[in-house]
C-alpha cells in the first residue's frame, strides 16, 4: 500500500542533498573472487588521491550494502558506486554505466545482498533523508563471483587501474575551486569506511 492510498497521508517528496561533496563508494565481498572488484577500484583510487588530492571527494568501501547504503550516501551531493555485475554471458572486465532505474529491482546490482540500491533510495525518500542528486553506478562484469578466493580473475583485474584512473580524471575535471563544507559525520564515515590501501 502506498502512503498516497491512505486518506490524509501524502507521499513525501524527494529530499535531495545540496552538499558539494562527492562520494565514491566501492561495494563487494573481498573473498568471493570478482565480487571484490568494487573494493579494488576504490583502493586504487585512494592511492591516486593520496598522491594528488581533489577537493570535496570522499572514497569509501563497504562489504555489506543494504540499509548501510543510506548511512553511507546521505548528505552527499554526488555519488559514484562501483560494484561487480554478474551476468549469464559476461564479458569480464567490461564496465557498464548504470543509473538507479537500471538496478531498482535487483539486490546490490544483481547479486543476493540485502537491499538493492534503488530500494535504499526509495526508503530514504520516504524517511525524508537527504540523498545525492546525482548517482552513477559503474558495474564491472564479473567472470566468477562464486569461488572463495581473495584475488580477481585476470580480465577483471585488468579493469581496475584504468577504471580508477578514469574516475580520478572525472573527479578532477569536476572539482570545485574550494573544499566544500565538511562535517563530523563525513569525517566519521571516512574513518570507518576508508578502503584498504596496500
Amino acid at each position: 500500500m502506498n502512503h498516497s492510498d491512505v486518506p490524509g497521508m501524502e507521499t513525501p517528496s524527494t529530499v535531495l542533498s545540496t552538499s558539494g561533496r562527492t562520494v565514491v563508494l566501492g561495494l563487494g565481498n573481498p573473498v568471493l573472487s570478482d565480487d571484490g572488484v568494487g573494493l579494488a577500484v576504490v583502493a586504487e583510487l585512494r592511492k591516486l588521491l593520496m598522491t594528488a588530492s581533489i577537493p570535496g571527494v570522499d572514497v569509501l568501501a563497504s562489504t555489506r550494502a543494504g540499509f548501510e547504503l543510506i548511512d553511507l550516501l546521505q548528505d552527499y551531493g554526488r555519488a559514484i558506486l562501483v560494484d561487480c555485475l554478474a551476468l549469464p554471458d559476461p564479458q569480464p572486465g567490461r564496465v557498464r554505466r548504470l543509473g538507479l532505474e537500471d538496478v531498482a529491482g535487483s539486490s546490490r546490482l544483481v547479486n543476493a545482498h540485502e537491499l538493492s540500491v534503488g530500494v535504499a533510495f526509495q526508503l530514504a525518500e520516504r524517511m525524508g533523508i537527504r540523498m545525492p542528486t546525482e548517482v552513477e553506478i559503474l558495474a564491472v562484469e564479473a567472470a566468477d563471483t562464486c569461488t572463495i578466493a581473495e584475488g580477481l580473475t585476470p580480465d577483471v583485474e585488468s579493469a581496475v587501474a584504468p577504471l580508477s584512473r578514469e574516475i580520478y580524471e572525472d573527479l578532477k575535471r569536476r572539482a570545485p575551486a574550494d573544499e566544500p563544507p565538511d562535517t563530523e559525520d563525513f569525517r566519521n564515515r571516512r574513518a570507518f569506511y576508508s578502503p584498504d590501501v596496500e
